[in-house]
């Protein structure tokens, strides 16, 4: 068995080690544009991200709501290939010295080369790679894949699953399990059915060891602050997205949010009592 990367084992380290979820942020490679995407994943670094998550633009994300689709597709007009996800990665790994994971839907990834495409993220820094419309065999050859690289392979679940399919899954994965915290599209802003959430992850803490992350639906701080308890890292996308694709300041809105976003995370001071 290949062992882990440093980076690899750096985002073992940061979903284990901190004493509360971790925080991650999302951006797609090549957007606003290559260089400012760069930049301002460097930024999310100095805002409270624990670690980054960067995704390959897709024409047909199916699991993403209008922000994210949004973003993929300026990326694309402006000509983002896997290249750009590539070097993305290795500069926002060198500049920030923070575990970076990619996430990517499978028809890029089966268009670039499985193999070749792990080898060149592994060779890049990476964490990790997500690819959330892998399921059952295809996922146990892409986990097997992302390993002889070195890099983790998280895998995406959901609330619907059968007891079984969640042992599969988690057979398949390393690094961590994704557990959306609303059965929707990225960019829901409904409310959060917590004690359903809290009944899913209970099932998958159940079947395995691996760090159970969430995202889909943390849509504002207090929502981030009431999943907490039950999950190992969080990940933030479309509400750093959605400022980007504004003109004005939306980079700057995007740090604000990002920033709220940490301090929600963050244990409560513990009051000493002065003595008497």
């Amino acid at each position: 068995m290949t062992d882990l990367t440093p980076h690899a084992a750096a985002l073992t380290a940061v979903l284990t080690a901190n004493g509360r979820p971790a925080l991650g942020a999302f951006l797609p490679a090549g957007f606003p544009n290559w260089t400012a995407g760069i930049d301002t994943l460097s930024q999310f670094a100095q805002h409270g991200a624990d670690f980054l998550e960067v995704g390959v633009p897709h024409h047909t994300p199916a699991l993403d709501g209008p922000d994210i689709a949004a973003a993929y597709s300026a990326a694309l007009s402006q000509g983002a290939a896997m290249a750009h996800v590539i070097s993305t990665v290795r500069l926002t790994a060198a500049n920030t010295h923070k575990p970076v994971v990619v996430m990517s839907y499978w028809e890029p990834v089966r268009a670039f080369g499985p193999q070749r495409f792990a080898e060149e993220l592994a060779e890049a820094g990476a964490s990790g790679a997500m690819i959330p419309d892998l399921r059952g065999e295809a996922a146990a050859q892409w986990h097997a894949i992302a390993t002889a690289a070195g890099i983790h392979a998280p895998q995406f679940v959901s609330r619907r699953d059968s007891d079984t399919e969640l042992e599969q899954t988690a057979t398949a994965a390393s690094g961590w399990i994704y557990a959306p915290a609303a059965d929707a599209r990225t960019g829901f802003q409904g409310d959060l059915d917590i004690p359903g959430l809290r009944a899913f992850t209970g099932r998958l803490r159940a079947r395995t060891r691996h760090p159970v992350v969430a995202g889909i639906g943390i849509s504002t701080p207090a929502r981030a602050r009431q999943v907490a308890p039950y999950v190992d890292g969080i990940v933030i996308g479309s509400p750093l997205v959605r400022p980007l694709l504004s003109n004005g300041r939306g980079r700057q809105h995007a740090l604000e949010e990002l920033a709220a976003f940490a301090n929600a995370l963050r244990p409560a001071p513990q009051l000493r009592t002065l003595p008497a």
